[in-house]
């Protein structure tokens, strides 16, 4: 496993050093990630951390990525290495609301006392990675970082998919070994 210092310069490195915008202003604030004034989720939730592994490269980070209603960059960053095409090395920007949305699913889940990384099997994926990847759709929303595969250890599938509907924040695919979520429009469907 790597140390977060050592996954935070391989990330910067790979999203700063490729030219990749990041879309921040001068005191680190990404366009549009703060939440409205009175949001009830940002006072449920001032502090935001989430838990990934990475299957393919047992990566494991448990991220501090949002704080006063603002992004922090360097945990928004790890967090888009550690859900890059890892086929292709390739790091793109997440989308926010999908960020979101797994954090909302880890908290709940926490509250009912589950506390266990989210088994990320697939997150960005460049066109050629979407094109090697068995029962892709060609305009996945992986294309645009708006997806994410995974698994909890111990969860059904089925249940999995049933807990990301409550949140009603874009598309869930229910598979035998894994459940997809994406923020496009509310959905569902099996595979």
């Amino acid at each position: 496993m790597l140390s977060r210092r050592h996954l935070l310069q391989t990330a910067a490195g790979l999203l700063f050093g490729s030219g990749l915008p990041l879309g921040m202003d001068r005191a680190g604030v990404a366009a549009g990630a703060t939440l409205p004034p009175g949001d009830p989720a940002s006072a449920s939730f001032p502090d935001r951390t989430l838990w990934l592994h990475r299957v393919q490269t047992q990566e494991e980070g448990q991220i501090l990525y949002f704080q006063d209603q603002t992004l922090i960059p360097d945990g928004y960053s790890l967090l888009c290495y550690l859900l890059r095409d890892v086929r292709a090395e390739q790091v793109a920007r997440m989308d926010v609301k999908l960020i979101h949305l797994l954090f909302g699913m880890q908290a709940w889940m926490r509250s009912c006392g589950i506390r266990q990384p989210l088994r990320i099997n697939s997150g960005y994926r460049t066109l050629d990675t979407n094109a090697n990847t068995e029962g892709a759709a060609v305009h996945s929303r992986h294309l645009n970082g708006q997806a994410v595969d995974f698994t909890v250890a111990g969860i059904p599938s089925p249940v999995l998919a049933k807990l990301a509907l409550k949140f009603n924040g874009g598309g869930v695919g229910v598979y035998p070994t894994f459940v997809h979520v994406d923020t496009g429009p509310v959905r569902m469907w099996r595979g």
